[in-house]
């Protein structure tokens, strides 16, 4: 607003912006000007879902990230035009060494105390944002702009510029800290990139005595400073065969199916993670995706292809015009920015810095920096229109930080959270009609999200509303997100004390919708239906479609209804075929258990060679029939038997330890060689006293635990010797 930008960026920059901006308008023009994608065609058609009539679902939200993008463009406008010599650059790349320097020492301090930042309280390593990814976008550039800084200073002696080569090596130490193996390989990427400028802006000579020593000094500091960073990142540059099935890779394929169903115009900014649903299937986790992992496909989502296009015609002009100024005085510090600034974009393509005003306002800073001096450029917009710009973006900007200091509705985020809380505060309160007004206001602010169709049927339901709009509400929340399980697990239980049937379905989609093993929903459910008989009967009938959630629910079942589900089982396959041997092992520990033991002696016979560890199977039917002595002996044949270890020990040191055992017991060698001497002289009760002394003591080895069970063999305690052989048993298992 004081001094707002006098002279354009280049004709082409202009252009490249400008058609930025007016392809991301297209989000706000009604859809009756094209074909709406299949996915909204039967949200409003099939599940009665009220969206806008332009081609954003979420007018409010993608406003305010056009908004973002005009700020954004404006503040390369404004540092572009900053009049800065080369001793203004060095002041300013003093700067930048200094803070990179702090920031870097905090987040080495907060991985090694544990910190969390406050915004970042979920991150799983120290950031400044809540994705790890954007502070290590950050310190890499840093640290690599403060590098370059360095070896400028040293090559000219001057000692000041020493404190840009501490802030690189701290930056390098904060990124081993938090174990990032793309920031480390940005960030040797942008030095070996900066070391390609040199050589063709310089004699090789002062390349060879300075730059190359450093750089080598500080990957050998890499190499040898931290081994689990050094793992993952060259486990991910040799693990090039998987790459196709990386997350990223599978986002990525999922991503661009979003992309051709709307290549020109995109889906409006804003709205990746409320419609990426519709189309996530390779990548599907029982997780929910914010971003693509990509800025560049993030825009092309959004956006469209000829918001793409536009920024080509951005990138390429831009570098066209950079090229013209690597020379001068000034050249050697406007490569350096030129370097962040590629740094900046490759790491893009491979995350979402872009999208974060903090790293994308730092890149620009230096997008401005590596510029020509724009006297030569022809004169942009009338001061008045930047200064009514800038305080237009200035009053929004202090609306919203007022909005979150004083929790008002001035920005979607907080009108949201706003709403929410006044439902759920609602709710406890049992004032339903302000819950059910506060979840309209939800929806209407976000039609594609899954939580406010949940809340209001769960409303409804609350007050005996009508069932079918009820179910109707579940359906669209199932449809907005049709991946995640927990939802229609969620439901399940909502439905569980008005109707045992809707349950049930709503159960089925939880099975279908499971990704890899579903055996903690499985178990989350059966646990639920226990003691309802009702719902059992009706988890009975859905079990047949699925033989895991079969194999657990028959564990669960007792009697007649074990019985009767058994039977079927047999009848259809005798051998129990469809279950894995873990299964099939399980079925029958549990059938000899709680079942008829006649008709497990006949299965045992005749397919017991398909269970793991058939004579144990065969042992505990023989305890079940009260033939102790029988199963005792089965398990004595089937178990290998553990050695006792060797304690070396004189006829007088065996005598004093009998004496002097029970006083003290923490010696365990000891204990370990008066076993031994017991059970050479078949001294079993005495033995027997000693390793029921050495149980008390913490996690005894299980060997212990088997001649336990022996000795009460040899003193005829069938009952006692099960019961430790057992133990032994789950020790080993």
């Amino acid at each position: 607003m004081l001094q707002p930008p006098q002279r354009s960026l280049g004709k082409w920059i202009d252009v490249g912006i400008a058609g930025m901006l007016g392809v991301m308008l297209v989000a706000f023009v009604p859809l009756t000007y094209w074909q709406g994608p299949a996915w909204r065609t039967t949200a409003i058609d099939v599940f009665g879902i009220e969206l806008p009539s332009v081609l954003t679902v979420q007018p409010w939200m993608s406003f305010e990230a056009f908004l973002l993008a005009i700020a954004g463009f404006s503040w390369l406008y404004a540092a572009g035009n900053w009049k800065v010599n080369v001793e203004g650059r060095r002041k300013i790349y003093f700067a930048v060494s200094c803070a990179i320097s702090l920031f870097a020492t905090i987040v080495i301090l907060g991985n090694l105390y544990g910190w969390r930042y406050p915004g970042a309280k979920d991150s799983t390593a120290f950031s400044f944002f809540p994705n790890r990814n954007q502070t290590v976008d950050f310190i890499a550039i840093g640290g690599v702009l403060a590098f370059g800084y360095s070896m400028e200073g040293l090559r000219g002696k001057k000692l000041s510029h020493v404190v840009g080569l501490v802030a690189s090596l701290l930056s390098l130490l904060a990124l081993i800290s938090g174990l990032s193996r793309a920031g480390v390989m940005l960030y040797f990427g942008g030095i070996f990139l900066w070391l390609i400028f040199i050589l063709r802006r310089t004699a090789a000579s002062h390349f060879l005595k300075i730059g190359l020593p450093i750089v080598l000094l500080f990957f050998s500091f890499f190499i040898t400073s931290h081994d689990t960073a050094v793992t993952r990142t060259t486990e991910l540059i040799s693990s090039s065969a998987n790459w196709g099935s990386d997350f990223r890779v599978l986002m990525f394929r999922d991503t661009l199916k979003m992309i051709q169903d709307a290549p020109l115009t995109g889906v409006g900014l804003g709205n990746f993670s409320t419609i990426f649903p519709q189309y996530r299937n390779l990548s599907r986790t029982e997780h929910n995706v914010v971003h693509p992992e990509s800025d560049l496909t993030w825009l092309a989502t959004e956006g469209g292809l000829v918001v793409i296009l536009f920024l080509a015609i951005l990138i390429v002009s831009y570098f066209r015009k950079c090229r013209a100024s690597m020379n001068g005085r000034s050249g050697a510090y406007r490569t350096i920015a030129l370097i962040g600034v590629i740094m900046f974009l490759v790491h893009g393509l491979f995350d979402v810095s872009g999208h974060r005003p903090g790293t994308a306002y730092f890149a620009i800073i230096f997008a401005a920096l590596a510029l020509p001096n724009p006297l030569k450029n022809r004169p942009t917009f009338k001061p008045v229109i930047w200064r009514c710009l800038g305080a237009g973006l200035l009053f929004i900007g202090v609306l919203w930080i007022i909005g979150g200091l004083f929790y008002l509705p001035t920005h979607s985020t907080m009108a949201l959270d706003i709403e929410e809380s006044r439902a759920v505060e609602s709710r406890s309160l049992h004032d339903l009609d302000r819950a059910s007004q506060a979840v309209d206001a939800v929806i209407a602010l976000q039609p594609m999200q899954w939580r406010g169709y949940f809340q209001r049927a769960q409303i409804a339901l609350s007050r005996g509303g009508d069932r079918f709009e009820v179910e109707q509400d579940f359906r669209r929340a199932r449809f907005v997100e049709p991946n995640l399980e927990m939802i229609a697990y969620e439901e399940g239980l909502v439905w569980l004390p008005y109707d045992v049937k809707r349950t049930v379905s709503a159960w089925r989609d939880a099975l279908n919708r499971t990704v890899g093993s579903k055996s903690r929903l499985i178990e989350a459910i059966l646990r639920k239906a226990y003691r309802n008989d009702a719902l059992m009967a009706g988890l009975i009938e859905l079990s047949q479609a699925y033989p895991d959630f079969r194999a657990r629910l028959i564990l669960y079942l007792r009697g007649e209804a074990l019985s009767r589900e058994l039977e079927q089982e047999l009848l259809s396959d005798p051998s129990l075929g469809k279950f894995t041997i873990q299964q099939r092992t399980a079925i029958v520990k549990h059938w000899i258990g709680f079942g008829e033991i006649d008709d497990v002696e006949a299965y045992l016979q005749a397919f017991g060679d398909t269970l793991d560890s058939p004579w144990f199977m065969f042992a505990q039917l023989r305890f079940k029939q009260t033939r102790l002595e029988e199963a005792v002996d089965m398990i004595r044949e089937g178990m290998a038997v553990p050695g006792i270890p060797e304690v070396a020990m004189g006829q007088g040191q065996i005598d004093s330890l009998k004496r002097v055992f029970f006083l003290s017991t923490n010696d365990f060698s000891k204990g370990i060689a008066l076993i031994r001497y017991y059970l050479e002289r078949a001294e079993y009760r005495e033995a027997l006293r000693v390793i029921d002394a050495l149980l008390q003591l913490s996690e005894p080895p299980a060997y212990v635990y088997y001649w336990r069970a022996e000795i009460l063999y040899q003193l005829e305690d069938y009952p006692g010797s099960w019961s430790a052989f057992d133990a032994y048993w789950k020790q080993i298992k």
